[in-house]
């Protein structure tokens, strides 16, 4: 697929529709899925629509807190490099909270580069319908809402009027919505605004804890992009109104932790759904099959975080195996209860704070590695799966990252210098992540040792 980028015209026409808008951020999200860039004037935008604008290529591969990462052999080596940017045709929409002078647009490398997220789906997206398949697809994200905190410092703690006690979640009530009433209709202007297909909205199983559905695509790189969009709209809504939205994976030991649902099917030139069947097609079960296959090797994606690792534990609807089965929110790979044109899989393993980019991508690359290879899926998966063969899960983080490094389905999936650089990256954020000494240490071991 190619990217389409702004004209001239569209800028224009976008300007005098939006008088009050006099900042405009120009967003390009990492391999985190962590969106970074520039913000221009209300001036500067139709020259910057036609010219573009330059950043460094490293702009893709910074660690969670910004830092270029130097272990990657992409900084001092290469001389860091700036590449063109161009705005995406149909991105530049505004942001109606508060005062309203904001806007934003999202930005794409002009010239392919290796480790940007959004190409690494383009080009399963491509595969994909060179096989006369096209994939459809949508996401499902979990988030808290809780106070704000002085200089950055970060407290789960609800906000007034909603329960903070995690024995009486208030899962699937009213009552927490109502609460918050105006910060969520806050988010569905923002989604308005910006053509963000939001479905449903819910009470989960946290305190102060929600999930918001999109609507499905038959254009992956699309709805991977409505995915992070949807982040940004939810934490500037949070925002106006006094409050801070967080997709951290878990972020309470005893609280549910938060994912990523993605679902996914495949269509033909004509529409129909390739994986409808009696029940489901055998080209379905070979998919299923594939995804089972590459989970593991895909795990440093799902579970992108030191963090996101907390996530996977026993009786808590996160799956630990790559289980698949019909109706069951147990198992990794769940068969919602539909049939023919709504047949689908639901993808239950990657947590909130993942890159949707990235996070299709492996999907797709899981679909098309059991299609090709005619993979047949192992036993269904009833009630708990305990019992059931698949493999398990590498739920510890260097155990994710080597099994991600020497992976060849990620290799012909993502590329060998994709594979190489988040390897690396992430390696980097585990050893820092964890030669730090906790309050914990202390609490736990210094008067016993």
């Amino acid at each position: 697929m190619t990217d389409t980028f702004i004209t001239l015209d569209e800028t224009e026409a976008f300007l005098r529709a939006n008088p009050n808008v006099t900042w405009i951020d120009l967003i390009v999200f990492d391999i985190n899925g962590i969106p970074r860039g520039k913000r221009f004037r209300r001036d500067d935008l139709p020259g910057v629509a036609k010219d573009g604008v330059m950043m460094p290529s490293t702009v893709f591969i910074m660690d969670a807190r910004g830092n270029c990462v130097e272990e990657t052999g992409r900084l001092w080596e290469t001389g860091d490099p700036d590449v063109p940017f161009r705005i995406l045709s149909g991105t530049l929409r505004p942001v109606p909270v508060g005062a309203g002078h904001h806007a934003q647009a999202v930005i794409s490398v002009v010239e392919p580069e290796d480790v940007d997220p959004r190409g690494i789906l383009a080009r399963q997206v491509s595969a994909l319908e060179a096989a006369g398949q096209t994939p459809v697809t949508a996401v499902e994200l979990e988030f808290y809402v809780t106070k704000p905190q002085t200089n950055g410092a970060f407290i789960l703690e609800t906000p007034q009027g909603l329960s903070d006690d995690p024995d009486s979640p208030m899962t699937f009530q009213f009552e927490e919505m109502n609460a918050l009433a105006p910060f969520i209709d806050d988010i569905y202007k923002i989604a308005e605004a910006q053509g963000l297909p939001i479905d449903a909205v819910m009470q989960e199983s946290g305190p102060a804890q929600f999930e918001i559905n999109l609507k499905h695509k038959a254009d992956p790189v699309a709805a991977a992009l409505d995915g992070l969009l949807l982040k940004r709209a939810v934490k500037a809504a949070a925002k106006n109104h006094g409050l801070h939205a967080t997709f951290m994976a878990k972020p309470h030991h005893d609280w549910p932790g938060s994912g990523m649902h993605l679902h996914a099917s495949l269509i033909d030139k004509a529409g129909k759904n390739l994986f409808a069947g009696d029940p489901i097609s055998p080209l379905f079960r070979h998919a299923i099959g594939g995804l089972q296959a590459s989970m593991c090797d895909f795990m440093a994606v799902w579970a992108q975080s030191a963090n996101a690792y907390r996530r996977y534990v026993p009786k808590a609807y996160v799956p630990m195996a790559a289980h698949w089965g019909f109706n069951n929110r147990n198992v990794a790979l769940r068969i919602p209860r539909t049939s023919g044109g709504g047949t689908r899989v639901e993808h239950r393993v990657a947590s909130a704070d993942a890159n949707p980019y990235l996070v299709l991508a492996a999907i797709l690359a899981g679909i098309r590695h059991g299609i090709t290879n005619k993979i047949e899926p192992g036993p269904m998966a009833e009630g708990n799966g305990n019992g059931c063969e698949a493999p398990q899960l590498p739920t510890v983080w260097f155990n994710a990252l080597e099994r991600f490094r020497h992976s060849n389905v990620v290799r012909e999936a993502f590329g060998a210098p994709f594979q190489d650089v988040y390897f690396k990256l992430k390696q980097a954020e585990r050893n820092n992540f964890e030669r730090i000494v906790t309050s914990l240490d202390h609490e736990w071991y210094a008067h016993v040792a």
